[in-house]
């Protein structure tokens, strides 16, 4: 199988929903919806397969919608508006299902019909790669391997973090990206080496395969570690078809873990950039910075009440459930306006316990998180289905998490963080924004447009379709 072009039906099954972080039910309701007639259910020999859509879509986000019950009408309200919308067939398979979700007036909660699915990489896994898996840097004019990403080709190949490339095959690669051109290439091609370890010469030779790239970085900056993290999975640094394969979660969380055991002393944790991800995962990484019992937030979301009629929103507390690997360790944020969804997640779980001092510009503000299913037609279902708040049950949700010190220049930034770090005894002042920053308007989620990818951030949970036969 092409990794890169994975479908969500294979993520379905491969990323159950499994709670990484304890949680401990505070309270529950429930909110009716509209009855079936004696709660049966059409199957597709009854109806045709748009027909079929439509309706298990509108009970998806009948059960599963936050806000179902102040924005979803009746079915036949929507039915036969889809073109009218503009919504083509020629590219809308199911032009009333994309309708429907439009009029919740969520930007993310979507349907993506089966012609821009298969047109987008919409995978929930790292990005998947057909490279070496290392990472190079220039020194002396050579191009040293600064690090060997684990489970890869190049660690696989016996290749070490110090080794000097001399030929990559027949050619001495000048520059990273000369690295990463003749190192790159497709599904069991064979690449040699000749490297420089101390005094020895070696050749070594490797075979590509597809592999889940790390999340987590590390590097130092005026001797202070900074463990930068990309995103947040379940899956990451291991061959896609170990992933494929897998009955547990070897992930963000792990590679966290690992960083934090190979650092030591006051650490900054670079969060810039870093858009979300799985929420199991963030979750399990920000247990990683505190002690066991530690509150990290509260989560807010939806499931079918037993009768299978009506919709329950819960609350659960989410509690960390072990000793995190950088617990009591003395830590400095970065962040950004592209931190987002499960990065703001995992800032405001470990502040708020911490107290670590926060650096950079005020983030996205994505306090919600989605359902990602599948649906019988070949489409893709994603509902906005979980609210998170902190441990006061509080929300940041388009209002994002301030910094203590707001500065844009990234270098500037980073300076400070280190210099915070060194003092090590700075604690958050600051919170949260004051104002909506509007990325959440109904009139950008009501847009009858191409598909476009996802919006920014994507705290998200790969659930089972109830309805898929």
């Amino acid at each position: 199988m092409n990794f890169k072009k994975i479908s969500f039906y294979t993520l379905a099954f491969l990323f159950l929903t499994t709670w990484t972080a304890c949680t401990v039910k505070n309270a529950d309701s429930e909110i009716a919806m509209p009855d079936d007639e004696e709660n049966g259910d059409d199957t597709p020999q009854q109806l045709t397969v748009a027909e079929y859509e439509m309706e298990q879509n509108y009970k998806l986000l009948r059960y599963y919608f936050i806000d179902a019950n102040q924005k979803l009408g009746d079915i036949n309200r929507y039915i036969g508006h889809g073109e009218e919308a503009g919504y083509s067939p020629d590219y809308y398979e199911f032009p009333d299902v994309y309708y429907m979700y439009s009029q919740m007036g969520d930007r993310y909660t979507r349907y993506i019909g089966p012609y821009y699915l298969s047109m987008y990489d919409v995978d929930m896994a790292s990005d998947p790669s057909y490279n070496i898996a290392v990472a190079v840097e220039k020194a002396d004019s050579q191009l040293v391997i600064a690090q060997v990403f684990p489970n890869g080709p190049g660690s696989k190949a016996g290749l070490k973090a110090g080794d000097t490339v001399l030929y990559v095959g027949t050619t001495k690669p000048g520059s990273a990206a000369d690295f990463e051109k003749l190192t790159s290439g497709s599904e069991g091609d064979s690449v040699s080496l000749k490297i420089l370890r101390g005094a020895d010469t070696l050749d070594i030779s490797t075979e590509l395969f597809c592999y889940l790239n790390p999340t987590v970085f590390i590097s130092y900056h005026d001797s202070i570690p900074v463990i930068k993290i990309t995103s947040f999975e379940n899956q990451s640094a291991r061959s896609c078809v170990e992933a494929e394969a897998a009955t547990d979660y070897v992930g963000t969380k792990d590679e966290v873990k690992a960083a934090l055991n190979a650092t030591k002393g006051a650490t900054i944790i670079d969060l810039r950039g870093n858009l979300g991800g799985a929420f199991d995962a963030c979750l399990g990484a920000a247990e990683q910075f505190l002690s066991k019992g530690d509150t990290i937030g509260i989560l807010e979301y939806t499931e079918i009440a037993p009768d299978e009629i009506h919709q329950m929103i819960l609350r659960d507390y989410l509690v960390a459930t072990e000793e995190g690997a950088g617990k009591g360790r003395y830590f400095v944020f970065l962040a950004d306006t592209a931190s987002a969804s499960c990065a703001e997640t995992m800032l405001m779980g470990v502040t708020s316990n911490t107290k670590s001092p926060v650096v950079g510009s005020l983030t996205y503000g994505k306090g919600i998180g989605q359902y990602n299913m599948p649906t019988n037609a070949g489409g893709f279902s994603i509902i906005t289905a979980m609210k998170v708040y902190d441990k006061n049950d509080v929300s940041y949700h388009d209002k994002g998490i301030a910094p203590d010190h707001a500065i844009t220049d990234s270098l500037k930034a980073l300076d400070k963080a280190a210099e915070i770090a060194k003092l090590g005894t700075e604690k958050r002042a600051n919170s949260y924004g004051t104002k909506n920053q509007g990325h959440f308007s109904n009139s950008l989620a009501k847009r009858a447009s191409t598909w476009e990818g996802n919006p920014r951030g994507g705290a998200y949970r790969v659930k089972k379709n109830p309805f898929m036969k």
